[in-house]
């Protein structure tokens, strides 16, 4: 590879550049899954009976059945949208280097790469279905102790509820117990939790969209440019954190920009994310909805007879 590769024909590739394709890539792609989410809470909300959820109220929890079902959901939602959209966030970084090196060609299929994809699906699918056990079982119990609300009324309460978290749950019950305690009728009561669940569902799926998306979209390229360095079209690369840099970055993110550390080390930051999540500190995101992304930095030419060696 000419010198000339290194110094002339590499694109502008600043923080304000990689900040603003995450930024936008993020926007264009996450309606498309809070769609597939919304809409697979939506099936499993249907798919539970009154029946079934009585029984719960009157057992204390949910019944194995309707476990096993949510967690066939949840590998059905992941293999038909959620990891196609992993692929695609992955492929979309890419495009960085694909820019900066025409001749570059990522490899979706090298070493690392399938086991990071199977290891997140099983992560998330795991983590979904407990996440959503724990919430319905969790106002289900509560409901068991309530006497002012027939079990019926509250079955079609807590129905809506399939999706939240634990903490969205216990607040919508909260809400509908507390409209009728102030003397609104059951039927009044549901119609305003049903649209408060309906907003708090929406804000969950964008939630888990924009951290998955630019999580994938991260590792996308920390695969791609460990490759391109194996190739010798980059040279010794340190990475470096970078925020969106206004009044909405956390004090977690807003500790770590401009923190450079080496290629495959550890970024150092406290996270709600699951640990088990596959190369959790190595990029961001460092929390839910976090919009930080990774500048990476040439501290060496890469070495010429490396690329012509793996390239003519």
């Amino acid at each position: 590879m000419p010198i000339l590769f290194y110094n002339d024909i590499k694109k502008a590739y600043t923080r304000e550049a990689v900040l603003l394709k995450l930024r936008q890539f993020l926007d264009k792609t996450e309606p498309q899954l809070v769609y597939w989410l919304q809409h697979t809470w939506n099936f499993q909300g249907r798919a539970i009976t009154y029946k079934e959820l009585r029984e719960a109220i009157l057992n204390g929890s949910l019944n194995q059945q309707i476990i096993e079902d949510w967690q066939q959901d949840y590998t059905r939602f992941v293999r038909e949208y959620l990891r196609p959209m992993w692929v695609k966030a992955m492929d979309e970084a890419v495009t960085q280097l694909s820019d900066r090196y025409p001749t570059f060609a990522y490899d979706p299929t090298a070493e690392g790469i399938k086991d990071w994809l199977d290891t997140k699906a099983a992560t998330f699918v795991t983590n979904s279905t407990t996440t959503q056990i724990n919430a319905i079982n969790d106002v289900v119990s509560k409901a068991a102790l309530i006497q002012d609300v027939t079990v019926d009324g509250l079955a079609r309460a807590i129905r809506p509820m399939v999706g939240l978290t634990k903490q969205q749950a216990a607040a919508n019950l909260k809400y509908y117990m507390s409209m009728i305690e102030s003397g609104l009728s059951e039927k009044k009561a549901l119609e305003r939790s049903i649209k408060y669940s309906a907003r708090q569902n929406r804000y969950r799926g964008y939630n888990i969209a924009r951290t998955e998306l630019a999580f994938a979209y991260n590792k996308g390229e920390h695969f791609a440019v460990k490759q391109a360095i194996d190739r010798g079209y980059m040279g010794y690369t340190k990475k470096t954190w970078c925020t969106a840099d206004d009044e909405r970055v956390c004090e977690t993110c807003g500790g770590l920009e401009g923190n450079t550390i080496e290629l495959d080390e550890d970024f150092n930051f406290y996270t709600k994310l699951l640990l088990s999540n596959p190369g959790i500190r190595q990029t961001p995101p460092a929390h839910p909805s976090c919009r930080c992304t990774v500048l990476y930095v040439e501290v060496s030419p890469p070495d010429y007879a490396l690329w012509n060696a793996q390239n003519t």
